[in-house]
């Protein structure tokens, strides 16, 4: 670990709290000019650290900048903090994740980022992901790694423990709107795009990379005209600690992935949807109509009766509330 790494995992644990440079210095084993570089290193990066004359340096308590180091004192011991990467900007979380992932890259991997240029959802969607306020996280799986859960509930999986955990934190109800989005007083709050490579050969999945966005603490105006009517945000204000949502989001992924049951998963999944009993639009291939949703199977099929009467599977498709 660097010396800048050192002296951030340092302030952050003691958020608040001041430190000279002689006791930092000492505390890490290295010069008070390390840590006066590394200081100011971590303030051109944009972290708010106070420093005053004889008392040293301190990290402000509201510090929303995301960081590994800042996750750490949220994280579940059994969770490898060495698998996780944190990058500043970067292009899409799910298509680094994925060239990982093919070059062999651990179960548990996990990138996160504080702003993705090009941002992907569903069918090839822009899922907009502004800096400085949101999470946008995606996390390599290794299918034989996770047998407690089938591969096809994965994103059904996924909305439960990430609808908890927002929940849990805001204490906001989320809903999930089949299949993959989490809404928040009748918004999206939280995308996610499950993609996977299967191998030919075997017929079985070699990994599956889920890509989780979540908007923390967005301010309307930073989405386009066309987002705003239909995004909002977890928070109304910035005193939020993100890095503390996404080690939680990591946390309860992999710890409820060993005790939960898949019965008991899909009936919270049930519980929180907002879709059952509502009159929704549907687009499915090349077709497009108006049906009523009336269950979700077990296997994360949607159930629908049309006006006509007649009953429907549907497996996959795009379906928005009729309002």
């Amino acid at each position: 670990m660097s010396v800048k790494d050192k002296t951030l995992a340092m302030l952050e644990n003691h958020r608040g709290e001041f430190f000279s440079g002689e006791k930092l210095a000492e505390t890490l084993g290295v010069s008070r000019n390390a840590v006066w570089k590394a200081v100011k290193q971590l303030e051109t990066e944009g972290y708010p650290i106070k420093a005053v004359k004889s008392k040293g340096y301190s990290l402000e308590e509201t510090s929303d900048k995301l960081s590994l180091q800042g996750m750490l004192p949220f994280l579940d011991k059994s969770i490898d903090s060495s698998l996780i990467q944190v990058y500043e900007s970067i292009d899409s979380t799910n298509n680094l994740a994925k060239e990982l992932a093919v070059s062999g890259a651990a179960n548990g991997t996990v990138i996160i980022a504080n702003e993705q240029t090009k941002g992907r959802g569903r069918y090839g969607k822009t899922f907009e992901s502004p800096k400085d306020s949101g999470i946008y996280m995606s996390i390599i799986l290794r299918p034989e790694e996770m047998p407690q859960i089938d591969p096809s509930l994965m994103t059904a999986y996924s909305a439960v423990v990430v609808s908890e955990v927002l929940e849990q934190l805001s204490g906001e109800i989320i809903g999930i709107k089949w299949v993959n989005d989490l809404f928040l007083n009748g918004k999206k709050v939280c995308g996610i795009l499950t993609e996977a490579v299967s191998n030919l050969e075997t017929g079985r999945l070699d990994w599956i990379v889920v890509g989780i966005g979540i908007n923390v603490s967005t301010k309307s105006e930073l989405f386009s005209k066309n987002v705003q009517s239909v995004a909002t945000a977890l928070f109304n204000n910035k005193n939020t600690i993100r890095n503390k949502i996404a080690a939680n989001v990591i946390n309860q992924f992999f710890l409820q992935a060993s005790n939960m049951m898949q019965k008991s998963m899909m009936q919270q999944y049930r519980e929180k949807s907002i879709v059952v009993g509502q009159l929704v639009s549907i687009v499915s291939g090349a077709d497009s109509y108006v049906a009523q949703v009336e269950d979700i199977k077990d296997n994360g099929s949607l159930m629908i009766k049309l006006s006509n009467g007649e009953t429907r599977e549907l497996r996959f498709g795009e379906v928005s509330l009729k309002l």
